[in-house]
C-alpha cells in the first residue's frame, strides 16, 4: 500500500509509504462524553495538551466590543511562551506582562484580518482555546492528514490554523452547531492550514480533529487543507447523547450519512476532491478517515487510547481486541454503562492502561518501582523501536474536563489541571471569573517557580515516579481528597452564585466565582506542596519511614522485584531464575513482607490527609 500526498501553496506531490518515522508519536488527546452520559446532565469534553516545549499557562481573555467594519487580526500559531504579545488580547498577552529576563518579546505581528463582528464573548484559552461564556467548550487532537498547506506569511495561501479558528468560534458562537459552522465556513474561506506546517512533521500535523460541546450537543469535527492550499475540506458528526467517543491522533468519523443533517455537516468539496485524487471510487459508502487520513502510526499509540477510553466506559468493549492501527475496526461511540462524572473523565486521563496487556506499570522498562513513564528516545536510537503511549502522559503541559450547566450557566467551569495528569491537582476554574488564579497563569517553562502550579505539580510528578509503585498510592489519595473536597465547596458557590444571578447583579456575580476560582486554586497548590513534602519525607533513598509520632521512626527497605535483580545481574549466573519473573511486585524472604508496607503506605495516605489545611465552606467577597 503507498499512501499519496500533496503540499500545496508550493505545488509539491509527495509519496509516502505506509510505514512513518518509526519515532513520530501523537500527542494530544480528546475525550467527548453525551449530554444523557453526563451526571450533569450536559456534555463534556476534555484535551490533554501534551507538549514538552509549550506555554503551560491558563489564561482570560476578556469580552470586547469593536467598531463597525473593524478587522479583526489573525496571528501565527504559537505553542511556546508568551503564546502571543499585544495590548488587544487581555492583560495576560499585553506587553508589560511578559518576562523579558530571557529573550526581549516584542508585539505578535498579524499575518492576515478578516472580518471583525461587533462584539466577541470572553473565553478561556491554553495553547487552544477552551470554553467561552456563552456555554461552548472545544477540545483538540492533531491528526495526519494527506495535504499540506502554508500560511500567507509563509508563501502560502492560507490564513487560519486551527487555534485562530477555535478562538474566532469562542467568540462569536453561542452554540456547538453554530461554532461547527462558523469555523467550516471561515476555514473555506480564508483557507486553513497544519501546526509545524514547515517542518519534517509537516504531514502528520497537517490535520486537526475538534470536540465542540455546548449544554445540549456534543460534536467531532475533522478538516485538513484541501488541495489548492487556498480553503479547507471538513466534516463533523454529532455523538448520540448516551455515547462517549475519543480521538487520538487520528481521524475516528468513518462513514457520512449524507441524508442525516441533524447529526451530520460537512464542506461542499468533500466528495469531489476525494474522487478526484482516487481517495474515493465515488460508489461506494463514502469513509472520512479512509479518504484523507494519513498512514497509520506503526505503533498502536492512537488505536489503544481511544480503545481504552471506550473500553472503560462500557464493560462489554474488549480492550484487547484493539490491535489494528488503522482503527478500521474501531466504533466511532459507544454506549456508556453508567453516567460519567467529570471526576471519572479525570480517572481516564489518569490511565496508564493498568490492569491491561499494555499497562505501563508492568515490565522491564517501568524499572524495579513500576513507573508509567516512557520518555521520548533520541532520533538516532529510534530505528525500528517504540513505546506505546498512554491517555496519561509526562508530557502533558496541561489537561482539563469541561463542565456545563444548562440552567445556571453563570456556573459554567472547568477542572483544569496543570502538567501530567497523573501528578496535578485538577482545580475549577470558572470561566465567568476576571481572570485566572494566579498559580494558573503564572510561569514558564525557562525558569521553576514554586508559586506555579506548574512547577509544583512538576515536582510532585518527577519525585514520585521514582518509587512510583509506593508513592502514587499517597498521590492518588491526596488527589481524591482536594477534589472531591472542591466538589463539596462548590455546592456552596453556585448556591451562592445562583443567588446573586438571582438579583441580576452582575458584577458581584463575577468577583464572586473569581475569588471561587482563585481559593480553589490556592488550595490545590497548597495541597501539592504539601504533598511533595510528605513523598519527599516518607520516600526516599531507597527506604519508606514510617512511624514519625512514635518515639522510634521505623525505616524500611523499599527493596526491589526479584525479576529485576535477575535481569540486572545481581544474581550469580548459577541461580535459577526467580520466580518473580513477570510479576511486578514480589520481594525476596529477606525483604519486608509486602502486607507490611501496604499498611506503611496505607498509613502514609492519612497521615497526608490529616496534615493538610482545613478548609473554610464559604468564600467572601469583598
Amino acid at each position: 500500500m503507498r499512501w499519496w500526498f500533496v503540499a500545496v501553496g508550493g505545488a509539491i506531490a509527495v509519496g509516502w509509504t505506509a510505514a512513518k518515522e518509526p519515532n513520530a508519536k501523537g500527542h494530544c488527546t480528546a475525550i467527548l462524553v453525551g449530554a444523557k452520559a453526563s451526571a450533569h446532565g450536559t456534555p463534556m469534553t476534555t484535551h490533554s495538551n501534551d507538549c514538552p516545549f509549550c506555554d503551560f499557562r491558563l489564561v482570560k481573555i476578556p469580552p470586547q466590543t469593536h467598531p463597525a467594519g473593524s478587522e479583526r487580526n489573525v496571528y501565527l500559531f504559537a505553542s511556546q511562551y508568551p503564546r502571543h504579545v499585544g495590548p488587544s488580547r487581555g492583560p495576560s498577552y499585553d506587553p508589560s506582562s511578559v518576562d523579558r529576563r530571557f529573550f526581549n518579546w516584542t508585539d505578535t505581528p498579524s499575518i492576515a484580518q478578516i472580518p471583525q463582528v461587533p462584539a466577541t464573548y470572553g473565553y478561556l484559552e491554553g495553547v487552544y482555546p477552551i470554553m467561552n461564556d456563552h456555554h461552548v467548550a472545544l477540545g483538540e487532537s492533531t491528526c495526519a492528514a494527506k495535504f499540506v498547506s502554508k500560511p500567507v506569511s509563509g508563501g502560502g495561501l492560507a490564513r487560519l490554523d486551527i487555534v485562530e479558528l477555535g478562538r474566532v468560534a469562542l467568540e462569536r458562537s453561542a452554540t456547538a452547531r453554530a461554532a461547527v459552522m462558523l469555523m467550516g465556513e471561515l476555514a473555506e474561506t480564508f483557507g486553513y492550514y497544519g501546526s509545524f506546517w514547515d517542518t519534517a512533521a509537516a504531514f502528520e500535523n497537517s490535520g486537526e480533529a475538534l470536540t465542540v460541546t455546548d449544554p445540549n450537543e456534543a460534536w467531532m469535527v475533522h478538516i485538513l487543507p484541501d488541495d489548492t492550499g487556498a480553503s479547507a475540506i471538513w466534516v463533523a458528526q454529532r455523538i448520540p447523547d448516551d455515547h462517549i467517543t475519543a480521538v487520538a491522533n487520528r481521524f475516528v468519523i468513518r462513514r457520512v450519512d449524507f441524508s442525516d443533517t441533524d447529526n451530520f455537516m460537512w464542506s461542499a468539496n468533500m466528495l469531489g476532491i476525494a474522487k478526484h485524487h482516487g481517495f474515493w471510487d465515488g460508489t461506494t459508502a463514502f469513509d472520512f478517515t479512509s479518504a484523507y487520513a494519513g498512514p497509520p502510526d506503526i505503533t498502536l499509540s492512537s488505536t489503544l487510547r481511544v480503545g481504552r477510553v471506550l473500553s472503560l466506559a462500557n464493560r462489554h468493549v474488549d480492550f484487547n481486541a484493539f490491535s489494528d492501527p488503522t482503527g478500521t475496526s474501531v466504533p466511532f461511540s459507544v454506549a456508556v454503562d453508567n453516567v460519567l462524572t467529570a471526576q471519572d473523565i479525570m480517572r481516564v486521563q489518569r490511565d496508564h492502561y493498568e490492569g491491561t496487556n499494555a499497562d505501563l506499570t508492568k515490565g522491564p522498562a517501568a524499572g524495579p518501582y513500576g513507573d508509567p513513564n516512557r520518555y521520548e528516545v533520541a532520533d538516532d536510537d529510534v530505528l525500528d523501536g517504540h513505546f506505546e503511549r498512554a491517555i496519561g502522559n509526562y508530557e502533558a503541559s496541561y489537561t482539563f474536563v469541561s463542565v456545563l450547566d444548562a440552567t445556571h450557566g453563570h456556573n459554567d467551569h472547568i477542572w483544569f489541571g496543570p502538567y501530567s495528569p497523573d501528578s496535578t491537582m485538577y482545580t475549577p476554574v470558572y470561566v465567568l471569573s476576571e481572570h485566572v488564579p494566579m498559580p494558573l497563569r503564572h510561569g514558564s517553562l525557562r525558569e521553576f517557580d514554586m508559586s506555579s502550579a506548574y512547577w509544583i505539580n512538576a515536582l510532585v510528578g518527577n519525585y514520585a515516579s521514582k518509587w512510583y509503585a509506593f508513592a502514587h498510592p499517597v498521590v492518588a489519595a491526596a488527589q481524591i481528597h482536594t477534589e472531591t473536597n472542591a466538589i463539596a465547596r462548590q455546592q456552596v458557590v453556585h448556591a451562592q452564585a445562583n443567588a446573586i444571578a438571582a438579583s441580576g447583579n452582575s458584577r458581584l456575580l463575577v468577583a464572586l466565582l473569581t475569588n471561587a476560582s482563585a481559593a480553589f486554586a490556592k488550595t490545590s497548590h497548597a495541597d501539592s506542596t504539601a504533598l511533595f513534602t510528605t513523598l519527599m519525607t516518607r520516600f526516599h533513598d531507597g527506604v519508606i519511614v514510617s512511624n514519625l509520632t512514635d518515639e522510634y521512626l521505623v525505616a524500611t527497605s523499599m527493596s526491589m522485584p526479584r525479576w529485576w535483580l535477575q535481569l540486572v545481574g545481581f544474581y550469580p549466573s548459577t541461580s535459577p531464575p526467580p520466580d518473580s519473573v513477570g510479576r511486578v511486585w514480589t520481594f525476596s524472604p529477606h525483604s519486608t513482607p509486602l502486607p507490611v508496607l501496604i499498611a506503611a503506605c496505607t498509613g502514609l495516605v492519612g497521615y497526608f490527609v490529616g496534615r493538610q489545611t482545613r478548609h473554610a465552606n464559604y468564600l467572601e467577597i469583598h
